[in-house]
């Protein structure tokens, strides 16, 4: 396509311009331009909240489903479904971007992960080595081999960028060297020999550190850690939102996008680009440390792991549910188009099923469960609710569909957990007032998944909303007739961020109620299919970072949590992470995590008897088997 064909739409308030055809979406424009629009459909127009406002120009489009005349008549349009036709001025508002702020932060410092042994698969050497002559003119890569075999080294491999160096590292310093192996361990035979390979050669003089990459690839975000091997210090992470978000907010709507033309080149690419900004702000917080960097451990769902290598994932979500991979080679890291040296290797966490990923396996390790006798619930709760039930004998696990309400999605107000989101909320059922908790502290934009929760589960406590999810009319002033039905007032335009009332509805009750379903009667078809009751776990580890603002006791009130005393949860943060770190600082611990995945039974709950009678069950708040949630 010519220059000529090519005009330009401008995208505020970021300023940004990006070139565009006929006939493209606004929203893969500002795809193309790096600018996130949130897509929770992948595009497909079924999902209303990639609305934007034409400032300027003209593009094609109708109201649709989503937009009233009178928004529409005001320059509101649905950027998957409007068309350019010509220069335009686009404004993306802020209830509609994929809001980034909270992951600009700096660095973010994180729990301590140590492991018991320091034991990275990355190992220096020192050789002095006797110079060639007449007499002793072996090649270099012979007399390396040789010192090697002195010392009990024997059949060493080296990386083409190592033998590349290798003749002038050897002169500059006097052929006193120091080599970095990689002793790649055998997963599938622990008994076999490691496979050593020399992945580095540099003088002898001066000191070097030795580091790996952890990252944890999420389907809303993207965390990276770097770790110094030969110390086991770990440095804070950084974030940013995944660059997929744009073509769908769940795992469904980016299999389905990748099944397009390009899709699976265009998703692969985002994620790519996400892990190399992270990259690009680890080079600035810690100078020169990516030719130190040999290893890279990758954990992610199985959706993300495929999307990461460019494997199709079609079939993660077609019956029988068979995953092209569920585990993975070593990869060459700057193969799949990182910004990292040629030495650096990649090692992406096993899955156990098409949604029980290497993501959950991760966490897992990190948890340490796996090793404990108590019964352990593991839980990471999202759009894909993922459950482990065991102990150091054996373990169960399952996916819930559980879908977007938790991340905020499928509510008329609802957004991600960043400034502007409500996050608490407390009412006075004395006075009859709300009070609320907003992310940021400034006026609020909509209601995150934990805020969501929270303000049922106080409108419950006090009666203004009843079991089966309905308001009780006449209980509080706030509760008014909306288009949808009932819905509760929590701020009037005039005192929000994006000039609306901020509500909630009954039916973002009743999303919410399926979703928090989905994940209860999980635990409880879990439980029982091993003989067991919810009353027989002795702990719950909570996963993710949904669940560092979960309150308990507000989850429990609505039927999301079993009714445990609060000392038996316990919440772990980032286990993903966490899981990806020690595997990087100990070659057992790889080894065990793939023992984990080996570990696990994996159950379908759609094909598992009784799950649909106990989903149905728990459509009300908190459930219809009020034994459940008795206190004492």
């Amino acid at each position: 396509m010519s220059e000529k064909e090519l005009f330009d739409i401008v995208f505020l308030p970021d300023q940004v311009t990006v070139k565009a055809a006929v006939g493209e979406s606004v929203l893969d424009v500002a795809n193309r331009g790096g600018l996130h629009i949130n897509a929770s459909c992948g595009g497909e127009g079924v999902c209303g909240r990639c609305v934007v406002e034409l400032r300027g120009g003209d593009v094609e489009a109708s109201p649709g489903l989503f937009l009233s005349d009178e928004e529409f008549k005001n320059k509101l349009r649905l950027s998957c479904r409007a068309k350019c036709n010509g220069p335009a001025r686009i404004f993306i508002p802020l209830e509609s971007r994929g809001d980034a702020s909270f992951f600009k932060k700096a660095t973010q410092a994180d729990e301590s992960v140590k492991v018991d042994v320091l034991d990275p698969t990355i190992k220096e050497t020192c050789l002095i080595l006797t110079p060639p002559s007449h007499e002793d003119n072996a090649s270099d890569f012979d007399r390396i081999n040789s010192a090697l075999n002195d010392l009990g080294l024997t059949d060493l491999d080296i990386d083409l960028a190592a033998l590349r160096e290798m003749p002038k590292v050897l002169r500059e310093g006097n052929f006193k060297v120091k080599l970095a192996i990689n002793n790649d361990i055998a997963i599938q035979n622990p008994e076999a020999p490691p496979y050593a390979r020399i992945v580095s050669i540099r003088p002898q003089e001066g000191s070097d550190d030795y580091y790996a990459i952890a990252v944890d690839v999420g389907t809303t975000s993207v965390w990276a850690r770097l770790v110094n091997l030969f110390t086991g210090e770990t440095l804070p992470s950084v974030a940013d939102l995944n660059g997929q978000i744009s073509f769908g907010e769940d795992v469904i709507s980016r299999i389905v996008y990748a099944d397009r033309k390009d899709g699976l080149q265009k998703l692969q690419r985002q994620v790519i680009d996400t892990i190399n900004r992270l990259l690009e702000r680890l080079e600035e917080l810690y100078p020169g440390y990516r030719r130190k960097t040999y290893l890279m451990f990758v954990a992610g769902n199985t959706t993300m792991s495929h999307l990461l290598v460019g494997v199709p994932p079609k079939n993660i979500r077609l019956a029988p549910y068979v995953p092209p991979a569920a585990t993975w080679p070593t990869l060459k890291a700057n193969y799949l188009g990182l910004n990292v040296e040629p030495h650096t290797v990649m090692k992406i966490f096993p899955a156990v099923s098409s949604y029980v990923g290497g993501d959950i396996v991760s966490g897992v390790l990190a948890s340490g469960f796996y090793k404990r006798e108590e019964l352990t619930l593991f839980i990471d709760v999202g759009t894909n609710g993922e459950i482990v039930i065991g102990n150091s004998d054996w373990m169960t696990c399952a996916a819930c569909s559980a879908g977007p309400a938790f991340e905020g999605g499928g509510v008329r107000c609802g957004m991600r957990a960043a400034p502007g989101a409500i996050e608490n909320f407390f009412y006075d059922p004395a006075a009859k007032k709300h009070y609320l908790g907003v992310i940021g502290n400034g006026p609020p934009s909509g209601v995150c998944g934990s805020g969501l929760i929270n303000v049922v589960a106080e409108l419950f406590r006090a009666g203004v909303v009843n079991k089966q999810g309905r308001y009780v009319e006449g209980s509080a002033p706030l509760i008014r007739a909306g288009e949808d039905g009932l819905e509760y007032l929590l701020a009037p335009a005039s005192e929000s961020a994006g000039n609306h009332d901020v509500v909630i509805t009954e039916i973002d009750i009743e999303n919410l109620i399926r979703a928090k379903g989905a994940m209860f009667s999980g635990y409880q078809t879990l439980v029982e299919a091993v003989g067991l009751r919810l009353g027989d776990l002795e702990r719950v580890i909570i996963a993710g970072g949904f669940g560092k603002s979960l309150n308990l006791e507000n989850a429990i009130e609505i039927g999301l949590l079993p009714n445990l005393p609060l000392e038996k949860f316990l919440y772990i943060g980032n286990g993903s992470l966490s899981g990806a770190t020690l595997a990087a600082l100990s070659a057992n611990m790889w080894r065990v995590a793939h023992e984990i995945k080996k570990k696990m039974t994996n159950f379908e709950l759609s094909e598992t008897p009784g799950y649909m009678d106990k989903y149905v069950a728990s459509q009300f708040l908190p459930h219809t088997d009020a034994s459940l949630f008795a206190n004492g």
